[in-house]
Formats: C-alpha cells, sequence, structure tokens
C-alpha cells in the first residue's frame, strides 16, 4: 500500500471514530442533523420519525431498516424487494401468486405479502397503490399497518401509538413523541431512560 492509502485510510477512519464518539456523546458534527438519541445524518439523509437517519431517494420501513430508491419494503417492513413487484433485480419476472425473495428468485407469495388489486378506490377517492391498503380517515398504508386516529401516524404490526406522534413497540414505555423505554425503566424528561428505583 503507498503512503497515499496509507494517509487516507488513518483520516477516514480518525472521522469514523469522531462521528461514532460525538453521536454517542450527544453532539453531532458540522453539517449533520442530530437524529434520536444517537444518530447524526448527513445533509443529504433525513430523520426518521423513530431517530434513524433515512438515506437520499431511500423508503424508510420503520425500525432502522430503509429500502432503496428502486425498492419497497415487503413483509411487515423486514425486507426489501423491487419497486416492480413482479419484477426480480436479477430479471425473472414473477407470476400472479409468487413473489421475489432477497436473493432474486420466484417463490409462493404468503397471504400476508399479497398484495391488495391495483387501483381499488377509498371512500376519500383515493386509488392506493398495489402493496397498500385504505386508511379510514383516508389515505393509503401498508398493508397490515394501522393509522393512530389521535395524532395521524401509521404503525406497523408490534407496535403501539406513541403519545402525540409516532409509534413505539407494544411492550415498551411511552415517552412520547415516538421515543421509548425498555420495560422497567421510566422516562426522563431531558431525554433518554432510567431503571425504574
Amino acid at each position: 500500500m503507498s503512503r497515499v492509502h496509507l494517509l487516507l485510510l488513518s483520516v477516514l477512519l480518525w472521522l469514523c471514530a469522531a462521528v461514532s464518539a460525538s453521536a454517542a456523546t450527544g453532539d453531532c458534527p458540522p453539517g449533520t442533523l442530530r437524529c434520536g438519541a444517537t444518530s447524526c445524518c448527513s445533509g443529504a439523509q433525513t430523520c426518521s420519525w423513530d431517530g434513524y437517519c433515512i438515506p437520499l431517494g431511500a423508503t424508510y420501513c420503520g425500525g432502522g431498516r430503509s429500502c432503496g430508491p428502486f425498492e419497497q419494503c415487503v413483509a411487515g417492513g423486514t425486507q426489501c424487494a423491487p419497486r416492480d413487484t413482479g419484477r426480480c433485480q436479477t430479471g425473472l419476472t414473477c407470476g400472479p401468486g409468487m413473489t421475489c425473495t432477497a436473493s432474486g428468485r420466484c417463490v409462493p407469495a404468503t397471504t400476508r405479502d399479497l398484495d391488495l388489486p391495483i387501483n381499488t378506490p377509498c371512500k376519500d377517492g383515493r386509488v392506493c397503490p398495489a402493496g397498500t391498503q385504505c386508511l379510514p380517515g383516508g389515505g393509503c398504508s401498508r398493508v397490515g399497518w394501522y393509522l393512530c386516529e389521535e395524532t395521524g401516524s401509521q404503525c406497523r404490526p408490534g407496535f403501539k401509538c406513541s403519545a402525540e406522534r409516532g409509534c413505539v413497540p407494544l411492550k415498551a414505555v411511552d415517552c412520547g413523541q415516538g421515543k421509548w423505554c425498555k420495560p422497567g425503566e421510566i422516562c426522563l424528561p431531558e431525554g433518554g431512560c432510567a431503571p425504574v428505583e
């Protein structure tokens, strides 16, 4: 390796350590945005409601998972699939009742993965795209997700509505605004969590 490569590698490692340390202590480097308790997002990223950085052009699935610009969240937000749901990134086209795997193969879709019919009109006249459903108050959501009537937030299965906005895991202690603590902890007014005494 040349000296230039070693120098560049050293600078990169130093910058990564500085960003990690500043995120852990609560300070974000210039040009970044505070996102949640420990994340610092670059100018090209946006902050999710639950404190994770979303890459430019990505679709946020929840729980810190994002899919790329030409992908969509599937299987309750736990996996990504090409936006053209019938076409895999390997070039295969999956027929009805089939879905793409992460490796680009066609496999039988479970009932959870099957999309609603395309162009299903909602009560408000909106037409939701395939893979989404009409919400009771209007608009569209992912299949299986539900709307928090009080806040307008959309929560996926395994989550509950948070006070004011956002969603938190079902067993979590809700601190409001989509922030939460583990069971056996309390929410601190300045943010963060502390063990129950």
